[in-house]
């Protein structure tokens, strides 16, 4: 028979381990318990505030959920980040300096907005007519990733811009539509002469140089200037897109294969203090979220797309238009001199822009050989694929 002594000892051990393990939670002291998000036990907890520079409703906003929400996720609810729609707190236009000084911690907009800047803002994410280099926009993708864009991108952002943020591609939402017309311009010469809305900067720039007349302002203007008339045609981003802001509404044609933008892919902005304000954990969660947004994007746009031109189509009786003869000829013509002309007097446009044709001529060759009719897409009269 057990000793009394033996006996206290062994519930004297029972005791020492059941403080032990109400201490440790089992073992596990290192991460949140389900459901416990924003703990502040497990970290500091950092709050931010988006702002975006398109409206509510706008697919980005659906796109910006998914981010913030994989960030929240994998960092156990140390950074909460709640999203702002364009004007909240600043316009589309300011988002950059409203990072840069810290009003919000951060922002969501197009690098080329800040072309009035410097104009390489345009190659970083919408090389017009891909600017030449023959790369689409997984070619783009891969140059920020894998052939030294990123180095550029950020080098831009801060030394040549001088703005303290971080900035990431976050999500691919090209090729864009050429855009939305009440009578489908026949020819280049007809489509010059249109008030058209147009992306500001080297987009803009082009249409000018063929002989147009854009005119730029905010997603959120388009609908409104296009009742009153103030322009005649518009172009946004693409089906998904555009149907939710309302374009069927106001405009009865649409034409697909503009080369304005037909590489488009959006920023996210960071504060420089907020981003050194984290942990090299919640910088690399931040990081793997925005990787993983861009594979979201350009899975979520393909389909979204697809389905959204059907029913622009089938249920509103828009009338697809081809591109107006000579468009295609007269804008890459253009595109040409513009570039040329930026990097005869910009040196860093002339860098940025010999590292993606650099990269082009090491990919192409490749791509164009191995891809230009795999998976049966001659099929469907395509020789390439995006």
């Amino acid at each position: 028979m057990m000793g009394k002594k033996s006996m206290w000892l062994i519930f004297a051990l029972v005791l020492s381990l059941l403080f032990t393990l109400s201490i440790t939670g089992c073992g596990n002291n290192n991460a949140p318990a389900s459901g416990a998000v924003g703990d502040d036990r497990w970290g500091e907890v950092h709050r931010w505030q988006l702002q975006t520079a398109v409206p509510a409703g706008d697919p980005h906003m659906e796109i910006l959920g998914m981010l913030v929400d994989d960030i929240e996720k994998m960092s156990g609810g140390r950074l909460l980040i709640e999203i702002l729609p364009a004007d909240a707190v600043v316009g589309p236009f300011e988002i950059l300096n409203a990072v840069d000084a810290g009003i919000v911690e951060a922002g969501q907009w197009w690098t080329h907005y800040a072309t009035g800047m410097h104009p390489a803002a345009g190659l970083f994410n919408a090389p017009s007519g891909g600017a030449g280099t023959g790369l689409d926009q997984t070619g783009i993708l891969k140059w920020h990733l894998m052939g030294g864009g990123r180095d550029l991108y950020v080098y831009f952002y801060q030394e040549i811009l001088g703005m303290d943020v971080i900035p990431f591609i976050h999500a691919p939402d090209g090729p864009e539509a050429l855009g939305w017309f009440h009578s489908p311009p026949a020819n280049v010469e007809e489509f010059n002469r249109l008030r058209f809305r147009s992306p500001p900067g080297l987009p803009g720039e082009i249409y000018v140089e063929m002989g147009g007349s854009p005119v730029s302002m905010p997603g959120a203007e388009i609908i409104a200037a296009a009742e009153r008339g103030v322009i005649d045609a518009a172009e946004w981003i693409n089906p998904a897109t555009d149907i939710r802001m309302g374009f069927q509404d106001v405009f009865s044609y649409y034409i697909l294969g503009g080369l304005h933008q037909v590489i488009g892919m959006s920023d996210i902005l960071i504060n420089g203090d907020a981003w050194r304000a984290l942990s090299p954990d919640l910088q690399a969660i931040v990081e793997v979220a925005a990787h993983r947004s861009i594979f979201n994007t350009y899975t979520w746009f393909t389909v979204e797309n697809a389905i959204a031109l059907e029913v622009l189509v089938d249920e509103y009786g828009i009338v697809l238009a081809p591109l107006p003869e000579g468009y295609t000829e007269a804008f890459l013509a253009a595109a040409d001199r513009v570039f040329a002309r930026h990097a005869a007097e910009e040196p860093f446009f002339a860098q940025v822009l010999a590292s993606q044709r650099e990269f082009a001529e090491l990919i192409l060759p490749y791509r164009v050989g191995n891809l230009a009719t795999s998976y049966g897409m001659a099929r469907f009269g395509v020789d390439n694929m995006d």
